[in-house]
């Protein structure tokens, strides 16, 4: 099989001894990829569900190895994929990956999830040592500042400063633009412990006006013996993340490199009611719309309203730009376009034409579309936003929402 899984220590990345999963499933996304809920993307999560391992399958010489080779917390399971074009000594190409999460064993097997870096950040906050409960009467009036920087370059100081600024706290991640210059600025201050948690503030920067997308992409270090994350995001310039190479799909009735097609449908919003912190007549409000479709004389659409809330946003224009966000993407009629490829494809020479590792979600895709009822023909450029699939070479693709051109 093209794929193969190895365990690997959760903290430094240290590749140990390969596990045989025969069955599993696996997601990687860059954004909220459902319609049905369009309101905020949050930061690109990823995870393999369901995995369920027989203790005979599990590396170790006794029972003891083998409790610790899947030990919660303190171990991971990262999967490649290999194409036939790899040499032998390669592994593969990272493709999903992440520490072992909580854990149920029977006699004969043990089951459990993996939790992605950034479901382990969800764990971490962000708060410098020594500082809390450490002002006047036990307070915590510490306020972590960041003036001057880019969105990207934010996050990574935070994600630095959760990870491997923190005592037993290190990851194998690259915070790869940290001290990155821009015009953003933000305060964390330390006695909102509540809502500090390292996910929630990434999720917080992807979803405002403009925010970043954000990723963790796993890749091998030069000397294959360790597994690191690379944390990827767009600038303040480009919000999504950046591809030197515009991949391409095509779709006929008689065949191409992608099937299965199918196209969900939704229709445009024109109010967002924003709500934040507070309560009852002191809660904090705001509200966007943009009545344009409702307005014109030719063919009017109906009014569709709806509600946003972020009982952590104290801030007026903050909470504006959250409903401008979702009027933006919601503000027009919408479809979202999936599709099925498989990994194993290859052209007349037997050379892979779309193999794992060679496209990541947030990236952009021409899809080439003719004889398909529900669409004109024509050429849909948009972003990759999630991919999964299982123990097989079948990857199902969910691309990004784009305007209807049906309506």
């Amino acid at each position: 099989m093209p794929w193969r899984h190895y365990l690997y220590q959760a903290m430094s990345g240290e590749l140990g001894a390969p596990i045989d999963l025969p069955a599993f499933s696996w997601k990687v996304g860059v954004s909220d990829s459902s319609l049905a809920t369009c309101k905020d993307k949050d930061a690109g999560d990823y995870e393999s569900d369901g995995l369920t391992v027989p203790w005979t399958e599990i590396p170790g010489a006794d029972y003891a190895r083998k409790r610790l080779n899947v030990a919660t917390g303190r171990r991971g399971v990262v999967s490649l994929w290999r194409d036939v074009t790899m040499p032998p000594a390669m592994l593969g190409r990272p493709i999903v990956g992440g520490v072992i999460g909580v854990r149920n064993d029977t006699a004969q097997d043990t089951s459990f999830a993996v939790q992605s870096p950034l479901s382990v950040l969800e764990s971490r906050y962000l708060v410098r040592e020594g500082r809390y409960a450490a002002g006047p009467n036990h307070t915590s009036p510490d306020v972590i500042r960041f003036d001057g920087m880019s969105y990207r370059g934010i996050a990574s100081e935070i994600g630095y400063l959760c990870t491997q600024a923190k005592p037993g706290g290190y990851m194998p991640v690259d915070w790869s633009y940290r001290g990155e210059r821009g015009s953003r600025a933000r305060a964390y201050e330390a006695w909102d412990i509540q809502n500090l948690s390292c996910r929630k503030l990434f999720d917080n920067l992807s979803n405002v006006l403009e925010g970043p997308d954000m990723q963790f992409r796993p890749y091998l270090t030069d000397d294959g013996t360790h597994v690191r994350y690379r944390f990827v995001a767009g600038s303040d310039a480009e919000q999504y993340l950046g591809q030197h190479v515009i991949h391409q799909l095509a779709y006929h009735p008689a065949g191409g490199t992608i099937g299965e097609l199918t196209v969900d449908h939704l229709a445009p919003v024109m109010r967002v009611y924003s709500s934040g912190t507070g309560q009852d007549k002191a809660q904090k409000c705001a509200f966007a719309q943009d009545l344009s479709l409702v307005e014109r004389s030719n063919d009017p659409w109906p009014l569709v309203e709806m509600t946003y809330s972020d009982s952590d946003t104290d801030t007026y224009d903050v909470l504006l730009a959250h409903a401008r966000s979702v009027l933006k993407a919601n503000g027009r009629p919408l479809m979202q376009i999936k599709g099925v490829v498989h990994a194993d494809d290859a052209d007349d020479m037997g050379n892979p034409l779309l193999p794992l590792g060679s496209y990541w979600p947030g990236e952009l895709f021409d899809l080439h579309i003719s004889g398909y009822a529900p669409l004109p023909d024509g050429t849909y450029r948009t972003r990759l936003m999630e991919m999964s699939g299982d123990e097989s070479d079948r990857v199902e693709l969910v691309f990004d929402v784009m305007e209807d051109p049906s309506v």
